[in-house]
């Protein structure tokens, strides 16, 4: 099957938190440790490990930790095992060729894998997918924890109020909205937030020093981005994991019906699985 090779473009939520300045503020919400700039080296991953992919933000805090973390808008059961590619590649920059053929144990930062979730759907603060979802049942000899923080602006939702950038950012994303949903085109909407934000210093600064259209571009593709959910059946199959996409999503959806108690068509709902597509999965998750 042919490949279609897609160009990448940054993400709003990508070009603002890729900056040390405000990793630290993230790293002691996250974790509850305090960290410098100096203290953080970058690790995100520019194109290597996929063409055209890159990773949302990916860090290391004095060889102590490795952070990764993603930014959704949709509810993806394959977060675990896209994060264990990072993190796998992120290891192998991080680790000389011919080290892992030494006797000595090589000293690795812990990684710690989060997503930020602000879709529409309407779903918790907080809770996690595993790679283990994705085995069938089957029992293996490892596994990978993924926690999702919801960050959509909401009073008292505990990540927002312990990180002023991810509110405002949050708030940033809940003014388009509340402009597109009035009427107004995805444009119009954007400069009236951008506006609204420098108003009321939420990450005033940066938007003061972004032209409308860039902060347009990057949040356009973002939306954009959604819709090619729609071709996630032809990723899979050009990877040769069709089936094991499709284990995978059931079981999320047992998941879900079982942390959130909610229908399988709700779990289904909240998956966006295509009304097409239902029946056999009802068939997976029905054993």
């Amino acid at each position: 099957m042919r490949r279609t090779k897609r160009s990448y473009k940054d993400s709003l939520f990508r070009d603002i938190f890729n900056n040390r300045e405000r990793l630290p503020e993230i790293y002691e919400a996250l974790l509850g440790l305090k960290a410098t700039p100096q203290d953080i080296t970058l690790a995100t991953i520019d194109e290597t490990l996929f063409s055209g992919i890159k990773n949302d933000v990916g860090f290391i805090v004095r060889n102590e930790y490795v952070l990764l973390a993603e930014h959704q808008s949709t509810i993806n059961a394959n977060m675990p095992l896209r994060l264990f590619m990072y993190l796998a590649e992120i290891y192998r920059q991080y680790v000389n060729e011919d080290a892992v053929y030494k006797r000595e144990s090589i000293a690795l930062p812990a990684p710690r894998f989060y997503v930020f979730y602000n879709g529409s759907t309407e779903m918790p603060d907080c809770w996690e997918h595993h790679l283990s979802d994705a085995f069938g049942g089957r029992k293996g000899d490892m596994d990978l924890n993924v926690t999702v923080l919801n960050i959509n602006d909401k009073p008292q939702r505990p990540i927002l109020e312990k990180c002023p950038s991810l509110k405002s950012y949050s708030v940033f994303v809940a003014q388009v909205r509340e402009h597109v949903k009035k009427g107004g085109t995805l444009e119009s909407a954007i400069g009236e937030a951008v506006q609204y934000c420098i108003a009321h210093d939420y990450l005033r600064d940066y938007f003061r020093q972004k032209h409308t259209k860039e902060v347009f571009d990057m949040l356009n593709f973002a939306w954009n981005q959604e819709r090619a959910l729609e071709v996630r059946a032809e990723e899979a199959m050009e990877k040769g994991l069709a089936q094991g996409v499709m284990q995978t999503t059931a079981a999320s959806i047992c998941h879900i019906m079982k942390s959130f108690n909610v229908s399988m068509e709700k779990a289904m709902d909240v998956l966006q699985i295509p009304t097409a597509e239902r029946a056999k999965y009802a068939q997976l998750v029905k054993g």
